[in-house]
């Protein structure tokens, strides 16, 4: 890949599919380094190929942004798992994926998290709601039409995510039910039809820029 760029004050998210054909797989595959390929041999043969890929994905773009190999980018993980790069620590970055589609979030100057989750019927929505949302977003939802109140949770959802993964946190962390901290701001954004996303950073004097990775 050549090198990539990016921008102070800019969140860029690059969107691509995770299911990929043999020559593609075979590509990606040798961007990861032997305990990751390891890795995936222990999940089931869909969820393996799209962690291959993915995970492929991520290294070929950090490899455009930082000079270094794919195989030879170091990972540390923050106490809710979030990835991040050992050496470089002025690049930023933030991965979701749904279905088969994965986006890949990118900042120079501010930590980032991204969301994104197909257009699907969520089952037992209100239950899920109440275990994870503040009283607020409850009220809102409750309050929304019940042929809206899929595409709204939806909605609230993927903004929810993405601004704890911005803090760090996740959404199965003990305290995913309490509001995000103030001084994020949000983007959504449809990557794909439907698809809904949401991007999330510290302060609002960001832009987000949207690419799209070829298949």
């Amino acid at each position: 890949m050549t090198s990539l760029e990016l921008m102070t004050h800019e969140v860029q998210v690059w969107v691509g599919s995770l299911d990929v054909n043999e020559e593609r797989y075979k590509e990606l595959s040798g961007n990861l380094p032997a305990d990751e390929r390891k890795r995936a041999e222990s999940m089931s043969p869909i969820a393996a190929r799209r962690f291959v890929a993915a995970r492929g994905i991520l290294r070929k773009l950090l490899s455009g942004f930082t000079g270094i190999a794919p195989t030879k980018i170091e990972f540390s993980y923050g106490a809710s798992g979030k990835p991040m790069l050992s050496d470089h620590h002025e690049i930023h970055f933030n991965i979701s994926h749904s279905a088969q589609l994965g986006l890949f979030a990118f900042s120079p100057d501010r930590p980032v998290g991204v969301d994104v989750e197909n257009d699907r019927p969520v089952r037992r929505l209100l239950d899920v709601a109440q275990r994870f949302m503040s009283d607020e977003e409850l009220r809102a939802l409750a309050g929304t039409d019940a042929g809206e109140r899929n595409a709204s949770f939806l909605r609230s959802w993927v903004i929810r995510e993405a601004r704890l993964k911005a803090e760090g946190k996740g959404i199965w962390s003990s305290t995913a039910n309490s509001v995000p901290a103030p001084g994020l701001t949000h983007r959504l954004f449809t990557p794909r039809p439907n698809y809904i996303a949401a991007v999330a950073a510290p302060e609002s004097d960001w832009r987000l820029f949207t690419c799209a990775i070829k298949d």
